[in-house]
């Protein structure tokens, strides 16, 4: 989302193959295409051909030949075959030094080889791709007979619907905007009957209210304000009932309500400690609504527990070490679907329920179905479920710095989904963040040297790590983040903290708890960005809402160089020669924003000149010589601009229609490195399930 809503947040990390701009004969963008055969197309014999071609063409890089390797066999797996066996022992064999990869063969290994499964896997369950968009989201439920899904349109951040048979998209919003101040929908809920669709609307400021418009007469009414947190439609009970999400964020629960459409008449329904994001289904009868939870023991996995809709005790349904997710009820059966990870995959799993109660063991129907969303289910029982690829694909780039030319066609790829890269000051290293929704961490710090390709992780003990600067002897790096002992804890908001290089140990620098700031609006997080001062004896920190602040490492004292109430978030950094400092402040009654330099002391700014064809700035950063500044914006795609230190001119050296975050300089000034952020949803449709449940059915009797 373009709200970069700093805690909620799904990762969800699917290799893609990105066809444009690149060499296309690399190890890394054959695996990409692979994953991009066997996950999104589902044409896994051709997955297979070009996974053996990687370990015939690549051995020498026995990191992606590996990979390849494990990818077969997953891909025999799914096809049913013996081979998978021969696949992953290949692994174990081979690869013995490639350790991540090889604990993963043997995990496949050894569940293959002891399973007892009673019920064979249905084979007419048939998942097919209905829909698919770049920069959209799936936060959106489907009606019930299967014909229209409603969605955010990230374009401006309107409500919208799509009609799933014809393809056609119609917005039912017209008065989203990013500007100031801000407004957009953060969810919707389509009415049983098709006619209505419930959404929350957010504005800044955090205030977020509930609206219901009719499909045929677009005509917006507001249906509860909440002055308590953020509410959003989550499912409808009935065509007059719908059941919302309540986050009350001061008090850090989240309540399920049940609200009257008529008369606003509303009831609380469950109190749920923490803020995750719910996911819950109503029983086709309406008698009854499951929900998943965090587990009590590990919050990072989910449990799913019943409730009675007209009170009575709270039924536990899945109560599982793995992390299981609600997808919901099979109308005209008396099952319910979820997925879970307790196989090692996101499998598809089927529990029997009668009178709101499990009534038999939970049997898997499909595996590797991956991590995804419920969206919801047609009267013909068909489940629809939601499904969104992002990847940060990572490049360095020879450069031409005379002309400021970026030679595409020769760059080398980094796996993995990496942002925030970095060159360490003697150019042998780079340290990046490496995203992993899957991991503890799924920001990790990580350092690569790029003389030997090994990668090393730091930070272990931070949950989130952001904007990575080193230090200018290499020793060390600071970050903006969250440590994973205090997330959670009142209070407790994160801060900077420097990270020893070598032991990959954290110091704490300053707390955000002890500092007074104006909050964005959109609740990002309010520290963008740091620098480090040329002696290493103090850095300079950005709160992007007021003030620019140069921090005395011995003293421990702040001193404020420059206030304003729209710095450029993105945008701060030190001239290699240690005496200026470039940074960025928007006019919103102008709708530009500018670019200027300062001393590292403060006093006079200069500016160099506004943005350019976008009304703000992605990043900026000098020269290794301090002659040039480069800056990009979004428009149309990517555009690299530069102009002289001392100002004059700017001069676009590079368009891409690809969404590009970072650029990073080497020392050298010859290479550059940088991230391309890949975002795609899915919807699908999971079919077959009502007549394949009933085989299994007759199997069992």
């Amino acid at each position: 989302m373009r709200s970069n809503r700093f805690l909620i947040c799904v990762f969800i990390v699917v290799m893609v193959f990105l066809s444009q701009g690149f060499s296309q004969q690399s190890a890394e963008k054959l695996f990409q295409a692979g994953i991009y055969q066997e996950e999104v197309s589902g044409n896994l014999e051709e997955a297979i051909k070009i996974y053996q071609k990687i370990i015939k063409d690549f051995p020498d890089n026995r990191v992606i030949a590996a990979k390849a390797q494990f990818q077969i066999g997953l891909c025999y797996e799914k096809l049913g075959l013996q081979e998978a066996l021969k696949a992953y022992e290949e692994v174990i064999s081979n690869y013995g030094e490639q350790k991540d990869v090889v604990a993963k063969a043997k995990t496949r290994l050894s569940k293959l080889e002891q399973s007892d499964v009673k019920y064979k896997e249905p084979e007419g369950i048939r998942i097919r791709q209905i829909w698919e968009k770049p920069y959209q989201d799936y936060i959106g439920t489907v009606s019930s007979d299967g014909r229209f899904l409603t969605y955010a349109d990230w374009g401006k951040g309107d409500v919208a619907i799509l009609n799933i048979k014809s393809g056609e998209n119609r917005l039912l919003t017209h008065k989203a905007t990013y500007d100031n101040p801000q407004e957009y929908t953060m969810g919707s809920a389509i009415s049983k009957n098709g006619k209505q669709v419930a959404y929350s609307w957010w504005r800044s400021n955090d205030n977020l209210d509930l609206y219901l418009v009719d499909v045929d007469n677009p005509s917006p009414r507001l249906l509860y304000h909440n002055e308590e947190g953020e509410v959003y439609p989550t499912a409808w009970l009935s065509d007059k009932e719908l059941i919302v999400g309540r986050h009350l964020t001061r008090k850090g629960s989240v309540q399920i309500l049940s609200l009257n459409i008529s008369d606003g008449t509303k009831r609380v329904l469950k109190t749920v400690d923490g803020m995750g994001w719910l996911r819950l289904s109503c029983s086709p009868d309406e008698k009854y609504i499951a929900y998943d939870f965090a587990n009590k023991t590990n919050k990072v996995n989910s449990d799913i527990n019943i409730l009675v809709v007209d009170g009575g005790s709270e039924i536990s349904l899945v109560n599982h070490p793995a992390n299981d997710r609600v997808l919901g009820w099979i109308p005209g059966r008396k099952e319910f679907l979820f997925i879970s990870d307790r196989s090692g995959t996101w499998d598809l799993w089927a529990i029997p329920v009668v009178d709101g109660k499990s009534s038999g063991p939970a049997k898997r129907i499909y595996t590797d179905i991956g991590d995804v969303q419920p969206v919801g289910f047609s009267e013909s029982g068909d489940c629809f479920i939601g499904f969104s690829r992002r990847n940060f694909n990572t490049y360095i780039v020879p450069f031409n710095r005379e002309a400021g030319e970026l030679k595409e066609k020769s760059s080398k790829s980094l796996l993995d989904s990496n942002l925030w890269v970095k060159w360490s000051p003697d150019g042998q290293y780079l340290a990046y963040i490496k995203e992993d929704s899957k991991a503890d961490n799924a920001w990790q710090l990580t350092v690569q040297d790029l003389k030997t390709n090994v990668e090393r992780k730091l930070a272990d003990n931070m949950f989130l790590a952001m904007s990575p600067c080193w230090s200018p002897d290499g020793n060390s790096i600071l970050v903006v983040g969250m440590e994973k002992s205090k997330f959670g804890t009142e209070g407790y908001y994160g801060g900077i903290y420097q990270v020893d290089v070598k032991t990959g140990q954290t110091t704490e620098i300053l707390l955000l708890s002890d500092y007074k700031y104006n909050m964005p609006d959109d609740q990002a997080f309010p520290l963008s960005d740091i620098q480090w001062s040329s002696d290493g004896k103090s850095f300079f920190y950005l709160f992007f809402k007021d003030r620019l602040v140069k921090h005395d490492l011995e003293t421990g004292e702040d001193k404020i160089l420059y206030k304003h109430s729209y710095f450029n978030r993105g945008v701060l950094t030190r001239s290699p020669d240690g005496k200026r400092l470039l940074f960025a402040v928007g006019f919103p009654e102008e709708n530009k924003t500018r670019l200027f330099t300062m001393s590292v002391e403060g006093g006079q700014e200069k500016e160099l000149c506004t943005s350019q064809e976008a009304n703000h700035f992605n990043m900026a950063t000098w020269s290794p010589d301090s002659e040039y500044i480069y800056f990009s914006e979004r428009k149309d795609g990517t555009n690299l601009w530069r102009i002289p230190s001392e100002g004059g001119n700017p001069q676009k050296i590079w368009h891409s229609e690809n969404r590009a975050e970072i650029f990073s300089i080497h020392p050298d000034g010859n290479q550059i490195a940088l991230s391309i952020r890949e975002r795609t949803t899915e919807i699908r449709v999971i079919e077959n399930l009502v007549q394949e449940l009933e085989k299994l059915d007759n199997i069992k009797k």
